[in-house]
């Protein structure tokens, strides 16, 4: 009797415990999870990035969603997803967009393949990112509002599908419009506009279109009330035009995540300081072994140089055989000095110098300068006039 008893107490207790953990870990990836913290200021001249690392995603799941909360975004803003090994988009769609508020990813099994290994950059220019976010991609639920007729959009960007009013009235400020399309070339992209005909803001006028089609966001009140007022019940609210792809039917997605409190296991960017006189970079950048560091400079800070300026370079040795090169920011990449095959300093905790001569001064002036290498941490660059 009594080890029937105890037999039924501990198969309670394994329950209760299966229980706990299949609770624990419903808390950790239910929710919007945070995976970085900023800020982390993205400057002009695609110079600045930030490598999201890989552990982030060795549980997420095809159709999980990663968001970038930003401000400060300029008209001109865009954003990137990057291959740390090609610096190319970790898809088509990803590797060049329109950025004005928060933008996001949705994860395919080849996207996963890569970021699981590898992670993923987050790059572009004139915006700032605030937190970075993984969101499984259950606590997102679509409802297909327009089902066609199937519409093929032109090469001349002539064509384009009408979605009356009736079909938006459930849209709100932070929800997305997703476009399922069939028939993707090289290039497709999609522009959504109001029933004028115009974009309904930058970030809409030719957005990329991948395989698994695109999401745009609402993000604030401005496109959402030129759709309320425009679209009443079967009145045209939206146009949706582009190029090299069939548009299919559009839903809109609603997320139903709260964001955890949970920070223990959050990436922190780099403490971001302000530039000094004759600084070019003051910060801490990872550069790994696996190559994947790099730090763009534009060609605007060395218009004034002269031969025999210098730049010096600080750093702390992170890797058991560090190394830092200097590059032509323009096509592969070539040795700033034309040095075939290129230069690289072996560090031993020391500023590394470089002096500019009349070949390499000519290609910093006319295209900016690449600092590449790996197994060290960046803390800053100068800029220093042998006229001083």
């Amino acid at each position: 009797m009594n080890y029937m008893k105890n037999r039924i107490t501990w198969g309670l207790r394994l329950l209760c415990a299966a229980f706990c953990i299949l609770h624990s870990v419903s808390f950790i990836y239910a929710t919007e999870r945070t995976i970085l913290i900023g800020p982390k200021t993205i400057g002009p001249g695609w110079k600045d990035n930030i490598l999201l690392e890989s552990r982030h995603f060795q549980h997420a799941q095809a159709g999980d969603v990663l968001t970038v909360y930003t401000d400060l975004a300029k008209r001109t803003a865009q954003g990137a997803f990057q291959d740390p090994q090609t610096w190319q988009g970790v898809a088509p769609e990803y590797g060049c967009f329109n950025v004005k508020g928060p933008f996001r990813m949705t994860l395919t099994d080849d996207i996963l393949s890569k970021v699981r290994e590898r992670g993923c950059i987050i790059g572009g220019h004139d915006y700032r990112i605030l937190r970075v976010t993984l969101t499984p991609g259950d606590e997102f639920n679509e409802t297909i509002v327009w089902h066609g007729p199937a519409l093929q959009m032109k090469p001349d960007w002539s064509a384009s599908a009408e979605l009356p009013g009736k079909c938006l009235r459930s849209l709100q400020v932070g929800d997305a419009l997703r476009l399922h399309v069939t028939k993707v070339q090289e290039g497709a992209a999609a522009k959504l506009m109001d029933f004028t005909w115009n974009a309904l803001e930058p970030a809409t006028d030719g957005i990329p279109v991948g395989s698994n089609g695109c999401s745009y966001y609402i993000n604030d009140d401005v496109p959402l009330l030129k759709l309320q007022l425009s679209g009443m019940d079967d009145h045209t609210a939206m146009r949706i035009g582009g190029t090299g792809f069939r548009l299919e039917k559009v839903g809109i997605v609603k997320c139903t995540a709260s964001m955890s409190d949970d920070l223990s296991q959050a990436q922190h960017a780099p403490k971001e300081y302000k530039l000094q006189p004759g600084e070019l970079f003051h910060g801490e950048k990872a550069f790994p072994d696996d190559w994947s560091g790099n730090l763009r400079l534009t060609a605007e800070p060395f218009q004034e140089c002269t031969e025999n300026d210098v730049i010096v370079v600080s750093y702390d040795v992170t890797g058991e055989t560090p190394q830092m090169s200097f590059r032509e920011n323009k096509g592969k990449w070539s040795d700033i000095t034309g040095a075939e095959p290129p230069i690289w300093y072996a560090l031993d905790g020391q500023d590394v110098v470089l002096t500019f001569d009349d070949v390499s001064l000519d290609r910093v002036k006319t295209s900016g300068l690449v600092v590449t290498g790996r197994g060290f941490l960046l803390k800053r660059i100068m800029l220093i006039s042998a006229q001083m």
